[in-house]
């Protein structure tokens, strides 16, 4: 069942975010940390927030770095610069008290083609063991692993289960699975099972990663929602579309399902 929304509106005025998230009480994503310009300026950044976020009484969570990173690089120094813009990320995100951090699982066609996949779980699973030793584990973070060009979800689930921390989940983005997967996102939610904690969730046309309000794209929104209701776990999820008029649309589509959610729940409590 959806427990939490957040606000994670992308390309907009970080203002216009946040007041949206404020008038309609929703949680919020801190979208600028992906740029790792960014991390260099984090205390500057850190102020803003600072002051951005002084009537935000929810809960935050945050989008680590994008492009050009590989922790488990073959290359010692992109590996070292990878892993220092991670460690940079999880620093801003315990300043700032956050309580999700989502990082791209960096999984590439490449390693499959490579017969390579094997020996990029076994890699990447060792790197979050020492990782959430080293800077989670005595913390209220968690970091997601949010699937982007993955065509299926076996790579994710297998880190998820042999790393087996609560520090460590997934974040299923939508989006990117109408793009790059031929299952559908109700398939990776069965398959992920109670390992999701976070969606990601917007609409696109099957070929650019465009952040579309949920009315505008090839994903059928409704049947997803209705999905979501009758999961076991409790599920945030983040509308994350690349204007506020979007964010605002889609939401107006959530409520309904929120309404019928309750109403599953007090039937449920009723009948024990």
């Amino acid at each position: 069942m959806i427990d939490r929304i957040f606000a994670a509106p992308k390309g907009t005025a970080l203002e216009a975010g946040i007041d949206f998230a404020l008038a309609h009480g929703l949680d919020y994503e801190i979208p600028t940390f992906y740029e790792v310009e960014n991390l260099d300026n984090r205390e500057a950044e850190i102020t803003r927030y600072r002051h951005l976020l002084r009537d935000f009484q929810g809960i935050l969570s945050m989008h680590g770095p994008i492009f050009d990173t590989n922790v488990v690089s073959l290359d010692p120094e992109i590996l070292k610069i990878s892993q220092h813009r991670y460690r940079q990320a999880i620093d801003v995100a315990k300043t700032l008290d956050v309580r999700y951090l989502v990082f791209h699982s960096q999984w590439t066609p490449i390693y499959r083609a490579a017969n390579a996949t094997r020996l990029w779980v076994n890699k990447v699973t060792d790197f979050w063991l020492k990782l959430l030793e080293e800077e989670v584990k005595d913390s209220n973070l968690t970091i997601l692993i949010e699937n982007f060009l993955d065509d299926d979800p076996e790579s994710i689930q297998t880190i998820l289960t042999r790393v087996n921390s609560p520090h460590l989940k997934a974040c299923v983005d939508i989006g990117h699975i109408n793009i790059f997967s031929q299952r559908s996102p109700i398939d990776w939610l069965q398959e992920l099972g109670g390992q999701v904690a976070y969606i990601h969730a917007h609409n696109n046309g099957g070929a650019l990663d465009s952040h579309d309000s949920f009315e505008k794209g090839l994903i059928d929104m409704e049947g997803f929602l209705n999905h979501l209701a009758l999961l076991p776990q409790k599920i945030h999820l983040a509308i994350e579309t690349a204007t506020i008029e979007g964010l605002a649309s889609s939401y107006e589509l959530i409520k309904p399902h929120l309404s019928v959610q309750k109403e599953q729940f007090l039937a449920k409590s009723f009948l024990i």
